[in-house]
């Protein structure tokens, strides 16, 4: 069997991202930017890039992934659904490099997964949505290692997509199955130990290729925006135990495969986000606070995409998207922060992306991307964000931690547009037999005398010994040694 990290081994991969990323942020304080989709000025620059980790993670038709921590090591890891092959776990190392479990979940058919904690005992379980096959269960142990719960979920029915939420308000997670072809949608009503009853509603019909769940009218319970293929988008609405009622609103009549749910204009309501193939463009839908939706206007790309997900990918405070597209290289679009997005320019693979999935895969704070692909091995993409930050007058494009370590102050953006303080005016600071040009808060902080705009001949002089300076060398000066003696503040 061919090894699943065929190429460089995790060890080399870390070092190879640790020298890059280092390189990378090197060049960009030196203003050469590593992003190829900047340009020479700021305004039309973006302060982060994603770079492939040159991961090879497996070879089968990827239709889906979710990420979780699910061997409960505080890392991110991933499940992938294979419409040729068995599923496949990922554990991650910590840093980003992933080996496969070596499970074997499921034959094939797998068109998409959710994770959640289905039998509440603290881990995370799978969701396997299956095409023309039953939906299946898998149970955790709490290491990682799955289980068939042994539910037949469906009559092998095209099921395309599943969310999972708490759909009837008693505390566990139940399941909105989306299904395509003919065959309506279906609710699945957990009993709390993962064991689930279908709820006998049929919804729509049966043009579904995804679900996604939140509250869109803001009264307290999950609701469902369904992506339809062959007829409008459609939302509906729960009634707080889980019944659910068409909304009724006319949302688009394009081939949509996937949507995803955020605050886009940051006014505290969930927007929607729809990703359309068959060259139509991706569409953003605005809420109202009501759950009433209306098309913002904006035709983001036409390049059959069939998956987004959101996140704060630059780390400005609002969401952004990541698209897969089947025929031309995934694509990233930056929001302003008032729901309007702009293309990053960045071409990310070779156009075989079926399903993306967003978290901080690397452990440095910001949200990197894994790629299912349909053609080829999956691929995980490390986040490079560089912002401003602010150190002792200064202004340097640093990541965010490794700011924050040096006593920095991170703004973000750019360091044009970062308005970082002055530094201090530098003067003579006299303390003891000592002297030090330093700023006047540092000198305050060591008991000195400051004189600016002075030198260290204008320091009074003093014999040495003599720490505080009143002209006598005596146990005052011992005192004042002993009781500074250690690691400078």
């Amino acid at each position: 069997m061919r090894d699943p990290l065929a190429g460089p081994t995790p060890r080399k991969l870390m070092v190879i991202k640790v020298v890059s990323k280092v390189l990378a942020a090197g060049l960009w304080i030196l203003g050469i930017s590593t992003n190829p989709a900047s340009s020479e000025t700021p305004e039309e620059a973006i302060p982060f890039a994603f770079f492939d980790s040159g991961q090879s993670l497996g070879d089968r038709f990827s239709s889906g992934v979710a990420l979780g921590d699910l061997d409960g090591d505080g890392t991110i890891d991933a499940w992938v659904t294979n419409y040729l092959g068995p599923n496949v776990v990922w554990i991650n190392d910590g840093l980003g490099a992933f080996t496969d479990s070596g499970q074997t979940l499921g034959e094939r058919n797998s068109y998409s997964v959710a994770l959640g904690d289905l039998d509440g005992d603290g881990d995370l379980d799978a969701w396997s949505a299956n095409y023309q096959a039953p939906d299946v269960v898998w149970i955790n142990d709490g290491d990682g290692d799955f289980s068939d719960s042994g539910q037949s979920l469906g009559k092998g029915l095209r099921s395309l997509s599943v969310a999972l939420g708490d759909l009837d308000g008693d505390g566990d997670l139940d399941a909105w199955v989306a299904n395509g072809f003919g065959e309506a949608d279906a609710v699945w009503v957990n009993d709390g130990e993962g064991m689930f009853p279908d709820s006998g509603q049929r919804l729509g019909d049966g043009f579904s290729y995804a679900v996604a769940l939140g509250d869109l009218d803001d009264d307290g319970d999950l609701d469902a925006w369904v992506a339809n293929r062959d007829e409008g988008n459609a939302v509906w609405m729960n009634d707080g135990e889980g019944r659910f009622s068409d909304s009724g609103q006319d949302l688009g009549f394009r081939a949509s495969f996937s949507v995803a749910l955020g605050d886009l204009d940051a006014d505290g309501d969930l927007d929607a986000w729809v990703a359309n193939y068959a060259g139509d463009p991706n569409l953003v839908w605005i809420n109202d606070g009501d759950g009433n939706f209306s098309d913002s206007g904006q035709r983001l790309g036409d390049d059959y995409s069939t998956s987004v997900a959101l996140g704060d990918l630059d780390q400005d405070g609002d969401l952004d998207a990541w698209i897969t597209n089947y025929l031309e290289p995934d694509a990233v679009w930056v929001n302003d922060g008032d729901g309007v997005f702009t293309a990053s320019g960045q071409a990310l693979g070779d156009g075989h992306g079926f399903d993306v999935a967003l978290g901080d895969l690397d452990h440095d704070g910001d949200p990197d991307a894994w790629v299912a692909n349909d053609d080829g091995p999956n691929t995980v993409w490390t986040n490079l964000v560089q912002g401003a930050c602010c150190v002792d007058g200064l202004c340097l494009q640093l990541q965010a931690d490794f700011c924050s370590r040096i006593g920095g102050t991170y703004v973000g953006g750019f360091c044009l547009d970062a308005g970082c303080p002055e530094p201090e005016p530098v003067g003579a600071c006299c303390v003891g037999s000592g002297c030090a040009q330093i700023p006047r808060s540092m000198c305050d902080q060591l008991g000195g005398t400051w004189i600016e705009d002075g030198s260290c001949d204008d320091c009074p002089s003093s014999c040495p010994g003599d720490v505080n300076g009143d002209g006598v060398v005596d146990g005052a000066d011992l005192g004042t040694l002993i009781g500074a003696w250690g690691l400078c503040p």
